[in-house]
This record gives structure tokens, C-alpha cells and sequence, in this order.
């Protein structure tokens, strides 16, 4: 497997559920990248983080974030942090201390990254609305309404424009809007969110 596609494996994976097979394809990824191009190479370090998302959504949370943190150290001193590639670690990290609810160490990471990537890639890159989303899920999730909506609306309508209604980050963002304003306890804004999925479409579970 070529390390480019190290990201589409993982993808693919998700969508199959089948992380098992994705693993030792990226284990050798990385092996691989070590023997041509260093361990310290930028796309060693990005198959690193891709590994370090696989391990999070199979749950392995001590292996994810130890791995997370030496990518992410490494693409500090090496890439700087206004890197994509280090907005993207740095995002990943936060993801994964979210889904452990350590919001204390989520939240820092988060706006840093959103605070760096609107000066260096602007708003409407597909990086940064993804760490606006998910910003906006962390304040979602502490019952922090006030502060989510903004943030959720801004990510929702920058996915709709730039990526289009039936992409899969777009409609993880519009269900992600229906189920935060029913969870306010606003119902006729969900009901008007909802309207905005694609006809031929459902809610994503």
C-alpha cells in the first residue's frame, strides 16, 4: 500500500467497520515509511496520526493518545503549528480526549487549532470547519448551548456550501444540528434543520 492512501484505508474502513484489516496495513505503512523515508519524515508522521485515529475509534485510548503525542511533538519541531498536518493531530488529540470526556484537556486544543487555522487556511477550509464542529460537540456535550450554536451553524452552512448536501461530513453536521436543538428543547429549529437534509437521504444514526 502506497502511504498516500493510508487515509483512504482508514476511511474505508470506518464505513465497513472492519478495523481489524485496516490495522496491519498501516503498521506496515509506517514500517515502511521509517526504512525510506525516517521516522521523522512528514509522511511518516501523518501515517502515524492515522494510525493514532484508528486507534481512537476502536477505543484503544492509552495507544491513541501516546501516539498522538509523540506525532504531534514531532510536527510541532518539525512542521511548526500552522501546519495542516499539525491541525489535524492537534484536532485528533482533542477528538479523542472528548470521546473520554476530559473537556479540560479537549478544549485548549481545539481553539488553538480553530484559532490558528481561520488566520492561516480561513474559515471555509475543510480542516477548520471540522475543528469548529467539533468544538461546537464538545460545548454540545457540557450543555454549553449558548456558546455551541454559533459555532455549529457556522461549521453546518461552510460544509453545505464547500462540500455539498450529500457529502458524509455534511450530513453528519446537519443530523448533528437536528439532534442539538432537540436536545435544547427547541423543536421547530430542528424541524427546519431537518428539512434541509437531502430528500432522498435519512438521518444519520
Amino acid at each position: 500500500m502506497e502511504i498516500e492512501q493510508c487515509g483512504e484505508v482508514l476511511q474505508q474502513a470506518r464505513r465497513q467497520g472492519r478495523y481489524d484489516e485496516a490495522e496491519p496495513l498501516l503498521d506496515k505503512a509506517i514500517e515502511r515509511a521509517c526504512r525510506l523515508l525516517g521516522e521523522e519524515n512528514w509522511s511518516t508522521l501523518d501515517v502515524m496520526s492515522t494510525l493514532a485515529r484508528l486507534y481512537t475509534a476502536q477505543s484503544r485510548y492509552v495507544e491513541a493518545e501516546e501516539l498522538y503525542l509523540k506525532t504531534l511533538e514531532a510536527q510541532r519541531q518539525m512542521l511548526g503549528e500552522e501546519h495542516l498536518h499539525t491541525l489535524r493531530s492537534m484536532n485528533g488529540l482533542a477528538q479523542l480526549y472528548t470521546q473520554q470526556a476530559r473537556y479540560e484537556k479537549a478544549e485548549p486544543l481545539f481553539t488553538k487549532a480553530l484559532e490558528i487555522g481561520r488566520s492561516v487556511l480561513g474559515a471555509a477550509h475543510p480542516q477548520i470547519l471540522t475543528s469548529m464542529h467539533s468544538l461546537a460537540i464538545l460545548y454540545k456535550e457540557q450543555g454549553r448551548y449558548d456558546e455551541a450554536e454559533p459555532l455549529l451553524i457556522e461549521a453546518t452552512k461552510g460544509r453545505l456550501l464547500k462540500l455539498g448536501d450529500t457529502h458524509p461530513h455534511t450530513s453528519e453536521s446537519l443530523n448533528n444540528m437536528i439532534e442539538f436543538y432537540e436536545a435544547w428543547g427547541k423543536p421547530e429549529q430542528a424541524k427546519e434543520w431537518r428539512a434541509k437534509l437531502p430528500q432522498t437521504g435519512a438521518e444519520v444514526e
